[in-house]
């Protein structure tokens, strides 16, 4: 009776952490809006260097006149995300502010031009790690 036990015990281990960890893993809106936040409460602090980093990161996706008009619109989190929907769309950065500052979401705005939301959530976080 105990070898029994400690087959279903191993059993439902192999069976329960699995299904752990896709609860664990966040949808990727959830996921975006989190990355968003925590970019733009530790690159406030320091605009400039921010804005250093981000002509070095997007050099040869952004004039850096562009990067400097963004943000100075938008908080540093929202700017990565623009810059990151532009480079992945073709579209102007100032167009996808004015869809943003018109209520629309970021995963809605991924979504008309034509980004897949993953794609986007990706080039977000390697920006972050990139820069620190």
């Amino acid at each position: 009776m105990g070898r029994t036990r400690i087959i279903h015990a191993v059993l439902l281990f192999f069976l329960l952490v699995p299904a752990m960890g896709f609860a664990a893993r966040q949808p990727d809106a959830e996921e975006l809006s989190r990355l968003i936040q925590k970019i733009s409460e530790r690159q406030s602090k320091d605009l400039k260097t921010f804005e250093k980093k981000s002509k070095a990161y997007f050099f040869e996706e952004q004039k850096p006149e562009t990067i400097s008009k963004v943000i100075l619109q938008v908080p540093p989190g929202e700017a990565v995300t623009v810059f990151v929907l532009s480079k992945l769309s073709g579209k102007p950065t100032q167009e996808i502010i004015a869809m943003n500052k018109a209520g629309k979401s970021w995963p809605k705005i991924a979504q008309e031009t034509g980004v897949k939301l993953k794609d986007l959530v990706k080039d977000v976080k390697d920006f972050r790690l990139g820069i620190g």
